[in-house]
């Protein structure tokens, strides 16, 4: 079996830094056709599929505090199946109802439809993906490239925190909050405490949990999932993941002892969703906190990591998803699984016509 420091994944979600500061500064020479059609939307629909949904999720909720206005993240097959329940727009009014599209290939059957049809209906459409020459960044109207985030590897790894990256920033940038701003173009300089996180995740992997569950809340959400999503197709770990405070609406009746928690807290409803992961430890699981700094950890019982520090807790999202990788990975191997070959699994999913 492939040694842990060997393994293709993990190799390219240790290049993330890199990825995540070719990113930020790629905004900077971004299409301003990316930011005008933001700036000009009454209503945004952020759409993806697995791993792009999560992020999707992610930048969604940021969006709507930063811009102020309705941003609604959903599956690109909810636009190819039911699209009277997503699109609002008439005719007439979809250039105001922009689609973005995020797919790290391009090449996704869905991403490729959502884009032909988006253009057929007139709703404006902004690609993210990490191949420039992909059918997806070709069909869109304007397109976003990550530098450095394309991979090999079947998971998504930098390719997701890259491509996060440059569309919160470019939020910040349309709803000119330089606070969110500054502290993405700062991001690389924090790449340690996300390394210093991993290495926690790592040694946690070594145990084989019978069930992980991670919690994340506002944008939090969307990583939390795609957490779940790493340890699932990786590790077949039974995995989910909670809003912190819903999971105390039934679900934390699962806490044991020989399963792990993690928290990912920070920003507002920070000692509240803490205090969730604290009555999971006291319920018998065992429990990973990452926060921002030692005051929004305050009373944790189990494993801590501190990401981010005095950022706007949105800023830090980037930085999360190494740590996940690291659990992640090590855990598959624990459990006898080959991360860089998942079962069923191929980096592109291609649908066919039958």
């Amino acid at each position: 079996m492939t040694a842990f420091d060997d393994l293709l994944t993990w190799r390219e979600s240790s290049t993330s830094g890199g990825a995540i500061a070719a990113a930020v500064g790629a905004m900077a020479e971004a299409p301003p056709r990316a930011a005008e059609l933001l700036a000009a939307a009454e209503r945004i629909v952020v759409t993806g599929a697995g791993s792009s949904y999560y992020l999707a999720q992610a930048v969604a909720a940021t969006a709507r505090a930063v811009l102020g206005r309705p941003v609604l993240a959903v599956p690109l097959s909810e636009l190819i199946l039911r699209p009277d329940g997503v699109l609002v727009g008439t005719r007439s009014s979809a250039g105001r109802e922009p689609v973005v599209i995020i797919s790290r290939s391009g090449s996704t059957s869905e991403a490729v439809s959502v884009a032909e049809r988006m253009r057929v209906a007139r709703h404006p459409t902004l690609a993210v993906t990490c191949r420039g020459g992909s059918p997806l960044a070709r069909l869109a109207d304007v397109a976003l490239v990550s530098p450095a985030g394309d991979e090999e590897a079947i998971v998504m790894t930098r390719s997701f925190a890259s491509m996060l990256a440059m569309l919160l920033r470019l939020v910040a940038s349309v709803g000119g909050d330089r606070h969110l701003a500054s502290d993405l173009d700062g991001l690389p300089v924090r790449w340690p405490e996300a390394v210093d996180a991993a290495a926690t995740g790592r040694r946690l992997g070594a145990t084989d949990w019978s069930r992980v569950v991670i919690l994340g809340g506002g944008p939090s959400f969307g990583i939390a999932a795609e957490w779940g999503l790493k340890l699932t197709e990786t590790s077949q770990v039974p995995t989910n993941a909670y809003e912190p405070l819903e999971f105390r609406h039934g679900p934390i009746s699962v806490c044991e002892p020989g399963m792990l928690v993690v928290g990912l807290i920070g920003g507002p409803g920070a000692s509240d969703e803490g205090a969730v992961v604290l009555e999971a430890a006291r319920l018998g699981a065992a429990t990973w906190l990452i926060a921002r700094d030692a005051d929004e950890a305050r009373g944790a019982t189990g494993e801590t990591s501190f990401i981010g520090g005095a950022m706007d807790p949105w800023a830090r999202l980037p930085l999360l998803l190494h740590p996940a990788h690291a659990l992640a990975l090590s855990l598959a191997l624990t459990r006898g699984a080959d991360p860089d070959a998942p079962r069923h699994l191929g980096q592109v999913v291609i649908l066919g016509s039958e």
